[in-house]
């Protein structure tokens, strides 16, 4: 009986299948390449990069900065952005493990003892006197159930599922990259505004030197008071953009604890250190591997696949559904024969379920699928797209700054030089003390102007960093 049950299915599968219609769609020729080549071997050409390899993975440990690399120790430990995102990747590993399960069969143990006392006037025992005054119902049960996955559909679901899992991962190892390069921007920010305070204190001393050099003229009638004034509203000057700077580096010290997931009111020891020269190196095959090493486009291209397998997954809701039902179990209204053989009762309950009119909600459901796989390549070329031009800007960014360094390193030299020569005249009295210090002033000018492009050009690396992808790479 059963052999003739599953062949009149087996038969009725068939014919169902060669009736079955089901929407086709061309998922080829979508997707965007990034092309990055002609960028990196301009910018290898230009002399200011080297051709090197990927960033490592503790791409920061690069700057041989201990206070960076306590800061990033903290960050990757503590940050509440990087728990929630695990809890993100946990939560859909889950969630495909439920997916997963639908590949196997469901097995349930029931067990119930409905204890009931009849009242004698009641509907039972009215109508059957010689029915007992108490029933004591036990039942044991075991459920089998199962659905045949004929068509993939439960495989292409855990795939999807799986998809998603391995995206989230991704999403963490973006996450980890902004947040890591953000606390390195930061940081390296408010290593400038440290030196820029040391220069400016500088300027400002002798700023007031000056002043007090030139009142003590006025009072001795060797000059004006509008030459004091313009030496007042100079040193004034110097005093504001040094407040200004000092709120700047505040500022920027709590953004750095609150990326580092540090309480505001920690005491955080930031000491200048000066920075270490190093050349930035471009990936041989960046145009190749960019795709792999970024945590972002490899995120997209998961959500991608994942989508193209829950479209698989639509299509086979135009097939037939075949489950099996079965339980055995032992059921008795007395307590001893619970276990006898004449206690077993049991069911095997096969079902198909075909699609016949459903007013093309199916087709509805698909082309949804396919709509958002559309999507998702979209917003996959969409993010290529920009990958590129982050690198292609940050390529082209670092060469500027590398050219204006250059020239600003040249205005430091004459600067010096001059500041040297006048130093030498005003020791055999060529030149007065106010010469000597508006000279030194102009030296200093020039060193803050060169070190805000050396900051400049090391956040640029950083920013090229996060551009390649950090030291990500996708398996």
């Amino acid at each position: 009986m059963f052999l003739r049950r599953i062949s009149i299915f087996s038969i009725t599968l068939l014919i169902a299948h060669g009736c079955a219609t089901v929407p086709r769609h061309d998922l080829a020729n979508k997707l965007t390449s990034g092309d990055c080549k002609e960028v990196a071997s301009l910018a290898i050409e230009s002399g200011f990069f080297e051709e090197g390899d990927w960033p490592k993975e503790a791409w920061w440990k690069e700057f041989e900065d201990p206070t960076l690399n306590h800061l990033m120790e903290q960050t990757l430990k503590l940050s509440p952005t990087l728990q929630r995102a695990e809890s993100r990747l946990k939560a859909a590993a889950q969630v495909a493990l439920q997916k997963k399960a639908r590949l196997f069969p469901e097995i349930d143990l029931d067990f119930t003892d409905n204890w009931q006392h009849l009242s004698k006037h009641g509907l039972y025992r009215q109508f059957a006197p010689v029915f007992p005054a108490v029933i004591n119902q036990i039942d044991l049960d075991f459920n089998f159930t199962y659905e045949f996955d004929f068509w993939g559909k439960n495989r292409d679901l855990f795939q999807a599922a799986l998809g998603q899992a391995a995206a989230q991962a991704a999403e963490k190892n973006q996450a980890a990259l902004i947040l890591t390069t953000s606390v390195a921007y930061s940081y390296f920010q408010a290593q400038f505004y440290l030196r820029k305070i040391e220069i400016l204190e500088q300027i400002e001393k002798n700023k007031e030197e000056i002043y007090a050099l030139t009142f003590k003229r006025q009072q001795d009638a060797l000059a004006n008071s509008l030459e004091s004034l313009t030496s007042s509203t100079l040193t004034l000057d110097v005093k504001a953009e040094l407040l200004a700077t000092e709120q700047d580096l505040r500022t920027e010290l709590h953004k750095l604890k609150a990326l580092s997931a540090l309480g505001q009111d920690a005491d955080v020891n930031l000491p200048w250190t000066p920075l270490k020269e190093t050349q930035v190196a471009v990936p041989a095959n960046l145009s190749i591997d960019l795709l792999a090493r970024r945590p972002d486009l490899a995120a997209q291209l998961m959500r991608l696949e994942a989508a193209a397998k829950e479209i698989d997954a639509a299509k086979t809701d135009f097939y037939p559904n075949i489950n099996l039902n079965a339980f055995l179990g032992l059921e008795t209204v007395k307590n001893g024969p619970l276990f006898n053989r004449a206690s077993y009762s049991g069911s095997l309950a096969p079902a198909l379920h075909l699609p016949i009119f459903t007013a093309g909600r199916l087709k509805a459901q698909l082309f949804e699928k396919v709509d958002l796989f559309d999507e998702a390549v979209y917003a996959y070329n969409e993010l290529i797209l920009a990958a590129a031009q982050e690198v292609a800007d940050s390529l082209t960014n670092i060469a500027l700054l590398w050219k204006q360094i250059e020239a600003r390193k040249a205005t430091v030299d004459n600067a010096q030089k001059k500041s040297n020569l006048t130093e030498s005249r005003f020791k055999h009295a060529v030149d007065d003390k106010i010469t000597l210090l508006d000279t030194q002033n102009s030296l200093l000018e020039a060193e803050l102007e060169l070190t805000q492009l050396s900051y400049a050009k090391q956040t640029a690396q950083i920013q090229l960093i996060r551009a390649l992808g950090g030291g990500y790479q996708h398996e």
